[in-house]
């Protein structure tokens, strides 16, 4: 389960949730999936990624070549992939929408906290922008920041 609770307290100026829209579905679930290797640690190598997407190692080489165009990851053949600055931004706006998303269906909703995340995981790729803001809206209104502590804006007229 992606946990955003360790991304920066935002205190009411919630960053910007959108992903630039040459980052399609593809390329942020890559991006998910290095960042989550590399956290889990020491390092992401191919052969991991492949098993983790559930693809040939070759795939994942078309696909980090594609990533590596869009200044996301650093990879030399046969060595460790490593995100990039924008990598990393990118991977921690996807833990944000991630986290708006799974609060929204596990606490207001009421999903199962393991089926909220599993949607959230679909949700988070194929939510417009206009959609994703009103969403992190109404959950700020009701829940706070979903990533920090700040306090709920306004109930909600029930």
């Amino acid at each position: 389960m992606i946990d955003a609770s360790n991304l920066p307290a935002c205190n009411g100026a919630c960053p910007d949730l959108d992903v630039d829209e040459r980052f399609n579905a593809t390329v942020q679930e890559y991006v998910e999936v290095i960042r989550d290797l590399i956290e889990a640690g020491p390092v992401a190598r191919v052969k991991d990624i492949a098993e983790r997407r559930g693809v040939t190692r070759s795939s994942v080489s078309i696909a980090l070549k594609d990533l590596r165009s869009l200044g996301l990851v650093q990879h030399e053949h046969y060595g460790y992939v490593e995100l990039t600055d924008d990598g990393r931004e990118l991977g921690a706006v996807l833990s944000r929408r991630h986290a708006v998303i799974r609060t929204f269906l596990e606490n207001i909703l009421g999903l199962p906290a393991e089926a909220a995340n599993n949607e959230a995981c679909r949700l988070e790729h194929a939510m417009s922008p206009e959609t994703l803001d009103a969403l992190v809206e109404y959950v700020r209104r009701l829940e706070g920041c979903p990533w920090c502590s700040f306090a709920p804006v306004k109930a909600m007229p029930g």
